[in-house]
């Protein structure tokens, strides 16, 4: 079983809850609250959009949420299929700025990331989290599972961040044509990878490219890199997922065998 994680964070929430110092909750709670409630509206409608013309609309369900953040698991059942569901996931994100951040010091930011479940990632029914009535509470555990939450601090607005996993299916989709890719770095995950230096992978809408404002473009090293540079080349990525796949057989004898979607 290979399942598509999907998480979307506020950028700038704390910043923006401290402006209402003193007024407890009020004055931010609308926002968020708005965010958890049509976020998901929003995403499935672009979803569905997206497909309109296929004989199959894939499930985008909440895992959970955590403070600023909400986190969607899928199940692709291609190359082609995840591909689709990533644009649909980029335009939701700049529908919701649009509409709910216009006049608001917020933006939205995207990691996604493939996992495998079986030998080192597994699937926990925790049957006291439950609803009741038949429900069941679904967690999922494993280094897999973590590779998304550390590469998560390397997400920017705009864009989404991609593991490398999830990269090598997208290049090989028919569509692939639809995202743009950014290599726009390397650098140590805590606890991934030996301690070797990961590639930093950003994704856009090849249509709409990247939307960074002006201050994230001179504040940012990545942001800026990404912004001046044209996409990477599919064999520039290519290599640096092979690179890495070596690394890990010849200095830890791992043998990482590439996630394959069903096509």
């Amino acid at each position: 079983m290979i399942r598509l994680f999907l998480s979307i964070d506020m950028v700038g929430s704390t910043q923006f809850k401290a402006r209402f110092s003193g007024q407890g909750s009020q004055g931010w709670l609308e926002v968020f609250q708005a965010f958890f409630c049509n976020f998901p509206l929003i995403l499935a409608g672009q979803v569905g959009f997206e497909f309109i013309d296929d004989e199959r609309t894939p499930s985008i369900d909440i895992w959970k949420a955590m403070g600023d953040e909400v986190i969607f698991a899928a199940e692709p059942q291609s190359a082609e299929e995840a591909a689709s569901i990533l644009r649909a996931l980029l335009r939701a994100m700049a529908l919701y700025e649009s509409r709910y951040f216009e006049r608001i010091p917020l933006r939205l930011k995207g990691t996604a990331w493939l996992v495998a479940f079986g030998e080192q990632n597994i699937e926990l029914d925790i049957a006291e989290l439950a609803a009741g009535d038949g429900a069941r509470h679904i967690d999922y555990i494993g280094p897999d599972v973590d590779l998304g939450f550390r590469l998560s601090k390397y997400a920017r607005p705009s864009s989404l961040v991609v593991s490398l996993d999830l990269l090598e299916q997208l290049l090989g989709a028919r569509n692939a044509g639809d995202l743009a890719f950014h290599l726009v770095g390397r650098d140590e995950l805590k606890g991934v990878m030996f301690g070797r230096p990961y590639p930093i992978v950003w994704v856009s809408d090849a249509e709409t490219g990247f939307d960074f404002l002006p201050w994230e473009i001179e504040e940012c090293p990545l942001v800026a890199a990404a912004a001046a540079a044209p996409p990477s080349e599919p064999k520039r990525l290519l290599d640096a997922i092979a690179d890495m796949r070596l690394y890990l057989r010849k200095m830890h004898g791992v043998d990482r065998a590439p996630l394959v979607l069903r096509s």
